[in-house]
């Protein structure tokens, strides 16, 4: 006994010892596996834009907003809280969100950002109150805001249930299907920041239900027939699929459509027009899902390609093939309209290259001409909405101006909006006929600007920026164009030395567009004309005389 307990302890480090061997990896292996981790942590799939599925009726009243020419807002958000506490969503920064895509290219909104709560500030925040102590910042003083709250939250307010079961001696099946239904509700109003009112009429109130459910089937059986000596065998066998629909997405669904209200009532414009989107429609999607899922790489290029080149955005051959050429276009094409420029055709890609060609018909049934197999795209009717710009469009007004019209002393504040990126370039004829680069200019440097995104020329949002005043009574006139390349060292150099300062010996705005359009690569271009009036000069109002009474005789 006592030698095999000494041939135990012998054999224990060599055991120990191999199990280190074993355990502790080479350099070689313990890289690989570092690499690998790295490797498989990645997502699977590209991420996407986030956007409910209003994300087209916020672009379609932003461009309602920039054809009524409604002027710069500065607009604060209240917290949005959820006193059911079933949602944890952050929903003040939704509506946010859904501000700024209505404000890209009309400039129509702009969120003043300031916590009052110390426990919620953040860095910013914090620097923010020192700065204002100090006097060395302004904060500007919003003129509306919105309040309100997620109203209630309700859940398992529709269920729904089913199973049924066969058993017998041998097998045992069921099958089980339920659904549950819960509401979410939200209340939006709009106010008045000088007297802290709630403008009446102002609001919204919308609610939604959330679905859960899931489907099962339990398949089992026993063997029969054994030897008592041999114990029963049993099979059991479950499959189950369960749909969760997110909260969050419903959430943002109806913030998205409170603002749209909000803004449509305030602003006195028919918003309704741009929340009946076909888009919408889960048909919609799940028939675009399946036609994406049946096609090729090859076949999603040849697609990206035809329409690209139907936009004005892709000159290159129609043929399928990838190229760095192609990624750059798509990328191009993917910011302007907000979705995240991955330069490939992935599925959010797919469905906005095929928005003009596919939609709903009356029976809620997908009308369309076009299918994977076909090679012909035709656009279908009243595919666009009416304030749908051009592809290659340039769009420049007078920024909270619909007449064309100014007086002497009116400050100049131009609404410019690409359809398309490029760069950007603009010149300003006074009524003096002194012809200057406003856009770029010293104030803003990017020579860039990014398709259906709105910027103001000159900047009046920031506190050091130029001004452009009317001084004298005639005809102005400004001239943008939007360039595939930049126009530095092809054109003279004073067209583009964004300085700010006269052109010499330039006095038409038309010597400088035969020089812009004399080069290659012109995308856009605009032109926008104004009449500046003197003052009014009022005769002074000739007293009325009072009748003299007469002598009585």
């Amino acid at each position: 006994m006592q030698i095999s307990y000494l041939r135990h302890a012998l054999l224990w480090p060599c055991v120990l010892a191999l199990s280190a061997c074993a355990i502790d990896p080479g350099l070689s292996d313990r890289k690989d596996i570092i690499e690998k981790g790295i490797t498989e942590q990645t997502p699977l799939v590209t991420p996407t834009k986030s956007a409910s599925a209003m994300r087209e009726g916020l672009a379609c009243m932003d461009r309602m907003l920039a054809a009524e020419q409604v002027p710069a807002t500065l607009i604060a958000v209240k917290s949005i809280p959820d006193p059911s506490g079933l949602f944890s969503t952050g929903t003040k920064e939704m509506l946010i969100t859904a501000i700024s895509r209505m404000s890209r290219t009309s400039q129509a909104f702009r969120v003043v950002d300031y916590e009052v709560d110390a426990l919620k500030q953040d860095t910013v925040q914090t620097m923010t109150s020192l700065l204002l102590n100090n006097g060395q910042i302004e904060l500007r003083k919003p003129q509306i805001y919105i309040s309100g709250a997620i109203s209630f939250g309700d859940k398992t307010v529709v269920s729904k249930r089913r199973s049924i079961g066969v058993s017998t001696a041998n097998t045992d099946t069921g099958y089980s299907w339920d659904v549950l239904g819960s509401v979410v509700g939200l209340d939006l109003h709009l106010g008045d920041m000088n007297s802290r009112t709630l403008y009446p009429g102002l609001d919204s109130a919308n609610e939604l239900v959330v679905a859960t459910g899931g489907k099962g089937v339990e398949i089992g059986g026993r063997a029969t027939g054994l030897p008592k000596h041999i114990y029963r065998m049993g099979v059991q066998y479950e499959v189950a699929a369960d749909n969760n629909q997110g909260a969050g997405a419903a959430v943002r669904l109806l913030v998205d459509l409170a603002a749209i209200e909000l803004v449509g009532k305030w602003a006195k414009i028919p918003y309704w027009q741009c929340i009946d989107y076909e888009q919408n429609h889960p048909e919609f999607k799940r028939q675009m899902r399946a036609w994406y899922e049946e096609q090729t790489a090859t076949d999603r290029i040849n697609l990206a390609q035809r329409v690209l080149q139907a936009q004005g955005v892709w000159s290159g051959p129609v043929d399928g093939n990838d190229s760095t050429a192609l990624r750059n276009a798509l990328a191009t094409y993917q910011a302007s309209l907000d979705m995240t420029p991955v330069g490939t055709v992935n599925f959010e890609t797919y469905t906005g290259l095929l928005r003009n060609y596919v939609g709903m018909s009356a029976e809620d049934k997908l009308a369309s001409s076009y299918s994977p197999q076909s090679n012909e795209l035709k656009l279908r009717e009243h595919a666009l909405p009416m304030n749908e710009p051009a592809h290659n469009g340039l769009t420049v007004a007078l920024l909270g101006q619909k007449e064309p019209r100014l007086q002497i002393g009116n400050s100049v504040v131009l609404r410019i909006a690409p359809a398309r990126s490029g760069f950007l370039y603009c010149y300003y004829k006074d009524a003096a006929n002194v012809v200057s680069q406003i856009y770029p200019n010293p104030q803003q440097q990017a020579v860039v600007a990014q398709g259906n995104m709105g910027l103001m020329v000159p900047d009046v949002s920031q506190s050091n920026s130029f001004l452009i005043e009317t001084a004298r009574a005639g005809t102005e006139q400004v001239y943008c164009a939007m360039t595939a390349k930049p126009l530095t060292g092809r054109v003279p150099a004073a067209l583009t030395n964004a300085k700010l300062e006269p052109l010499v010996g330039v006095t038409t705005i038309e010597t400088v567009q035969q020089q812009v359009q004399a080069q290659e690569g012109v995308i856009a271009q605009s032109t926008l004309q104004w009449e500046v009036e003197g003052p009014v000069v009022l005769a002074p109002a000739v007293p009325e005389k009072t009748p003299r009474r007469g002598k009585r005789s």
